[in-house]
């Protein structure tokens, strides 16, 4: 007696190869879900959750969502920075109940650029980041965040600079690598050094005066930001 259970399980294989190719998969790669975004106020819980930090640290009112849409789809994080003005700048990162402080803003203007990026090519999709600090002497600093262990490493210039870098910075991913652009003028033009304490809009970016600095390079198992010849 023929039971059909073979052109069943043809009709459902025809099925999971047709969703598959409607997601925009394949039979052999299923796409992984998005964590849940979270709202500011959320995101402020947490926060004072992981890092025990204290409420007048973190003010839930002043917590604004920089996170790009690459940087959401690429690693489902997101970056959420603390722009009260007494504040001291400081920016998370935030998914799957886990949240860590990348870059210092005390002084500064704490993160003023993100983009994501395979740092050490291992599959994982990064957090690379432009910040500025410092009450003293401004400086600006690059650095990444490995999000296979959550690990943040600062990225030095090659060859290393005889002192501290004061223009903020803007990374932009060009033909697959990252290029580090230096802010000229800031304040000068159409631009408000405002936009950095919040966080620069694309429209933001088109209307500064940008001078190319140099190109992140992984090297020697090191990533570095080797300057324009």
């Amino acid at each position: 007696m023929k039971t059909g259970l073979p052109g069943v399980l043809s009709l459902l294989a025809i099925c999971w190869v047709a969703a598959s190719c409607d997601s925009g998969g394949t039979p052999e790669t299923a796409a992984v879900a998005l964590p849940r975004k979270l709202t500011s106020e959320q995101a402020g819980k947490l926060i004072r959750a992981n890092m025990n930090e204290s409420a007048s640290r973190v003010s839930m009112d002043h917590l604004t969502d920089i996170t790009s849409p690459d940087i959401w789809e690429q690693t489902g994080y997101q970056l959420f920075k603390n722009t009260e003005e007494a504040s001291s700048r400081d920016t998370f990162a935030v998914s799957d109940g886990k949240a860590v402080q990348i870059g210092i803003g005390f002084g500064g203007y704490g993160v003023t650029s993100a983009v994501p990026y395979d740092v050490n090519k291992d599959g994982t999709t990064d957090i690379v980041y432009a910040y500025s600090f410092g009450s003293g002497i401004h400086r600006s600093v690059i650095a990444w965040l490995d999000l296979h262990d959550i690990t943040e490493h600062i990225v030095p210039d090659k060859p290393a600079p005889t002192g501290f870098r004061q223009d903020d910075l803007i990374l932009q991913a060009e033909e697959g690598n990252i290029a580090v652009y230096r802010i000229k003028g800031m304040g000068e033009g159409k631009v408000s050094s405002d936009v950095l304490r919040t966080y620069p809009t694309a429209k933001d970016i088109e209307d500064m005066t940008l001078v190319k600095e140099g190109e992140l390079v992984w090297e020697n198992s090191e990533f570095l930001n080797i300057p324009e010849s």
